[in-house]
């Protein structure tokens, strides 16, 4: 069974997207965040699954996205690696050095456990949805209060409000 970045990480102490930045630190992955892909040095430890949600309709609802998993050797291998050269294969610095670098860019966790393209509801789309879901469940219990109770009472209330203005005239 494949290892995701995120479970790799767990084993070194840090998170997926740490993980990512050491593998890509020690040769096995090239590009950016949320754009990497495996070197020939990473193809022999891992492998990349293409999926699509095909299912028609908006584009919005057809994602496309890769997952690598990474296989047991992995781990033995990066800590080779990290053991014979403590600075990495790039320039020496840090994955944290980097990242104070760079300018912060956004991020999306390759590793299968969601990330930056999962849609984020804010609290008020989440009260709509809300209110509209309550509209649809109240509205077959509307009809019949509203015609066995409420027009009755209405009914009563303007018969004895007409005999009352009959009995009484108002002054002009």
């Amino acid at each position: 069974m494949g290892k995701s970045a995120r479970v790799l990480g767990e084993e070194f102490g840090r998170t997926a997207r740490e993980m990512n930045a050491l593998l890509k630190e020690y040769g096995y992955l090239d590009g950016n965040p949320g754009a990497y892909g495996l070197t020939e040095k990473g193809q022999q430890y891992a492998k990349e699954q293409y999926h699509s949600r095909g299912t028609g309709g908006y584009a919005q609802y057809n994602r496309n996205w890769e997952t690598r998993t990474w296989s047991e050797d992995t781990v033995a291998a990066l800590r080779a690696d990290m053991e014979a050269n403590p600075g990495g294969f790039g320039d020496g610095g840090s994955p944290a050095e980097e990242e104070a670098i760079l300018e912060p860019e956004p991020i999306v966790d390759d590793s299968g456990s969601g990330g930056d393209d999962d849609p984020q509801l804010s609290w008020n789309e989440l009260a709509i949805g809300g209110a509209v879901v309550g509209a649809i469940l109240i509205a077959p219990h509307v009809k019949p209060f509203w015609d066995n109770k409420v027009k009755p009472v209405a009914k009563k209330l303007r018969g004895r409000l007409a005999k009352q203005e009959a009995i009484e005239p108002t002054e002009s």
